[in-house]
């Protein structure tokens, strides 16, 4: 019996996803229509439950965010249950994901700079010792703590050592001031070509003058391999401005607030940048426009059983126990093809009435005044220099992110919206036949609303108020009428930044791909 109920259950399993399946296809299909020219990118439904509608009055007068709408925009993108449905993570993954991945991602060089670097380092091993003293010397030991600081300005990978954090941090960032501007560290280069390395240090204090010597004269020592050492503490450098700016967004790196989408309160917190790059009236605009519609049209049929055949755009049909419920609250739910008065003969079309194309990005990383956080092509870069001999970023943690880093289509599961298509709720229309008016009008009230469910998995509606409402109307004969399903008062009077379009689907960027970071 355990047997054949594993059975049961595996073909009812394979039922429903061919059901989504087919569901995810035609919308995919007929959105890929509507947006056509407009985004270049693939663009995949977004998998039910997702974290619920968009709100679109994103930002308020003051240039705000809405925290409801930085949220959803802020999840990490990745392969629905169900092709080709994209399943939207919770608020704020991405930017988590994107911390954990960048704390993997080193500049290196490649094997035979590799040999060269160690080589000429180690001839010049006295020297580095002789820095170190000397520096602890006049200023005292340098501790675990002072090195960790050091780190999170200039890069783990930049201050290995404690000459690193004398040469790179102390005169490259302190005693340069390039830190408190905000600016790469003085390069090896460049201080080994001064022709008087002082001139470069306006912070450096009055007891500075035997350290900057020793430092001077290991650059001279170097000299072959300053160029290679300034490349990997750029990117060492690159890599942890990425890192700060994410984790501790603030005003002045580019960091912005939100407010309480309930109460309209300041949230005190800095979060990382992101842009929504269309105007709330031109949102709205799209919404209110009817004649921009997608859609798509079903037809059912009785079949054997209890279950109906269903076609979607005139493809093969599928057979379903219920293709469409409308639910009042937890304790009523009506079953569209079984209610008193319908029929499992009836021609449907459903409609994302006023759909609109909203463009989102986060805030790209700038160098040169060093704001912003997001910078995908380092990603791109360690992803393409795997297993490769070349100096560049690459991964080089010994747990490597648990992210397949391929894109979307190809199994990718680290990525963000770059495009998030909308609509007002759907509107469906039921024309039924072979069915019985007057029974249906006697047992049914356009008075109340409630929550649409279509195919028993995606449900059109999250309200507890409800998010439909309905008509009807007669027919040529009693036989025949027309259910109208439509955005419902509940939802349309909602408060103003707590408005809500329905999810269609959205375009992706994968960090890791080129032409997509």
């Amino acid at each position: 019996m355990s047997n054949l109920t594993a059975t049961i259950k595996d073909v009812l399993a394979v039922s429903t996803n061919s059901v989504e399946n087919k569901y995810y296809e035609v919308l995919q299909q007929q959105t890929q229509n509507a947006v056509r020219g407009i985004i270049n990118d693939t663009v995949y439904p977004i998998q039910f439950p997702s974290q619920g509608g968009f709100i679109y009055n994103w930002q308020n007068l003051d240039n705000i965010f809405n925290r409801g709408t930085y949220n959803f925009i802020t999840g990490n993108i990745s392969p629905g249950k169900v092709s080709p449905s994209a399943a939207l993570g919770e608020a704020g993954t991405f930017p988590n994901n994107y911390i954990q991945v960048l704390s993997g991602i080193a500049y290196t060089l490649n094997n035979a700079d590799t040999e060269k670097m160690n080589t000429v380092q180690g001839n010049a091993s006295a020297q580095q010792a002789t820095i170190v003293q000397d520096f602890q010397s006049t200023y005292g030991e340098i501790t675990k703590a002072q090195m960790e600081e050091a780190k999170s300005v200039v890069g783990p990978w930049g201050v290995a050592t404690k000459y690193d954090y004398v040469i790179s941090y102390v005169l490259g960032t302190q005693w340069s001031g390039t830190q408190a501007n905000d600016q790469p560290p003085l390069s090896y280069e460049k201080m080994s070509s001064a022709r008087n390395l002082k001139d470069l240090l306006p912070q450096r204090p009055g007891s500075s003058d035997k350290v900057i010597n020793d430092v001077s004269i290991y650059l001279n020592m170097t000299a072959p391999v300053n160029a290679l050492q300034t490349q990997m503490q750029n990117g060492s450098w690159t890599v942890a401005q990425a890192i700060k700016n994410t984790s501790t967004p603030t005003d002045a790196n580019g960091g912005i607030k939100t407010f309480n989408p309930v109460d309209g309160s300041i949230d005190k917190n800095f979060r990382t940048g992101w842009n929504i790059n269309k105007s709330i009236a031109a949102i709205q605009n799209d919404l209110n426009n009817e004649s921009r519609v997608i859609e798509f049209k079903m037809t059912t049929h009785e079949a054997s059983g209890d279950s109906l055949d269903v076609s979607i755009n005139g493809s093969t049909g599928f057979s379903v126990g219920s293709w469409l419920k409308f639910s009042l609250g937890t304790q009523f739910s009506y079953d569209m093809s079984t209610f008193e008065g319908t029929s499992k003969d009836a021609e449907i079309t459903v409609q994302y009435k006023g759909y609109s194309i909203v463009p989102i990005s986060p805030s790209a990383w700038q160098q040169d005044v060093n704001t912003g956080w997001y910078n995908g092509s380092i990603i791109r870069q360690a992803f393409e220099n795997q297993g490769k001999d070349v100096s560049g970023f690459k991964f080089v943690s010994s747990t490597p992110p648990p992210f397949d880093f391929k894109a979307f289509e190809d199994g990718g599961n680290f990525g963000w919206l770059n495009n998030v298509i909308v609509s007002n709720y759907p509107t469906i229309t039921i024309k039924y036949k072979n069915a019985d008016f007057k029974s249906f009008r006697e047992n049914w009230s356009t008075k109340v609303s409630g929550n649409l469910k279509l195919f028993g998995f995606i449900s059109l509606g999250g309200f507890n108020a409800g998010a439909s409402g309905s008509s009807y109307s007669e027919g040529s004969n009693n036989s025949e009428f027309t259910l109208t399903f439509s955005p419902s008062k509940e939802i349309i009077s909602l408060p103003e930044f707590q408005k809500q379009a329905f999810i269609i689907a959205g375009a992706i960027t994968n960090p890791g791909v080129a032409g997509k970071s």
